[in-house]
């Protein structure tokens, strides 16, 4: 069976998830193909067998690039596939947004996947959470999902894994808190709400590390980076420049996101399981 994965990340969890997953199907003799979303065309998700989409959370939700990429597919009639996610959040919709957006092009999906991963978005209270996530646990498990989606794939059993493989909210969202937050949460609510990037040209090379990064392509060299007007508040500009050339100002941004992602409502509405900590013991965190 041909396989291939294609995920969008940008810290590294979730390539580091479907790294884990793709070691895991080669061993099983499955030829498989790992690619990035910044690489990835329309036809890799059609010319395989299984298909596999990988992405990381962003405000309870399948961010905007991945979510284009899935609407700008053709047909998949007759495809499986399965979904995958990190999270250092609270998951809200996240695979539902990419089982939904695959079944509108037709294909079958059988399962769904989560794991925690370090958050690194910038705004202080959430910065740091689940540190060393995904750890060897989440790659065990994640390993063993892909066996288990193969398995069902090839045993010929109609209809998805078993629940005790794949998680429910990947087929329906769980109407809980966050899958209201997640539809608030439009690319234009959040420019509205959340603090835009600031450019400190005397920090800046040139080295366009900002324009190739950008998962929206929204920042334009003239001749410094200009941050134009599709901003996702994903803050990748923020925490990856090597140069720090761009900050926020997260005085009022910090209050606005501390009041819908904090510990105590997380694990009021589902989202954060009973044993879960946001932060290790030797952590500082909020």
């Amino acid at each position: 069976m041909n396989i291939t994965l294609i995920y969008f990340s940008q810290t590294g969890n979730t390539r580091r998830v479907a790294q884990a997953m793709a070691a895991a199907l080669r061993e099983a003799g499955h030829p498989t193909r790992i690619i990035s979303l910044k690489k990835a065309t329309p036809q890799d998700a059609v010319n395989c067998d299984l298909l596999g989409i990988g992405t990381p959370c962003f405000s309870s939700q399948a961010p905007t690039p991945i979510k284009e990429f899935l609407e700008d597919l053709p047909p998949l009639d007759n495809h499986q596939a399965f979904v995958f996610a990190t999270s250092g959040a609270a998951p809200g919709r996240v695979l539902f947004d990419l089982t939904r957006l695959l079944k509108q092009k037709g294909a079958e999906v059988i399962g769904g996947f989560l794991a925690r991963g370090k958050l690194s978005h910038p705004a202080p209270c959430l910065y740091g959470r689940f540190p060393n996530r995904p750890d060897p646990h989440d790659f065990d498990r994640a390993r063993r999902f892909a066996v288990a989606a193969v398995e069902h794939v090839t045993s010929g059993r109609p209809g998805p894994m078993p629940e005790s493989e794949s998680r429910p909210d990947t087929f329906k969202p769980q109407s809980r808190f966050y899958d209201l937050v997640a539809s608030l949460s439009t690319d234009g609510f959040l420019r509205l709400v959340l603090p835009e990037p600031r450019f400190n040209p005397s920090r800046c090379d040139q080295c366009r590390w900002c324009v190739f990064e950008c998962p929206v392509s929204n920042i334009s060299m003239q001749p410094y980076p200009v941050l134009e007007d599709r901003c996702i508040r994903c803050y990748r500009c923020v925490s990856g420049c090597p140069q720090q050339a761009f900050d926020v100002d997260w005085r009022l941004g910090n209050l606005a996101i501390l009041m819908f992602y904090n510990a105590t409502f997380e694990r009021w509405f589902g989202d954060l399981a009973p044993e879960e900590a946001l932060y290790s013991a030797n952590t500082n965190g909020k």
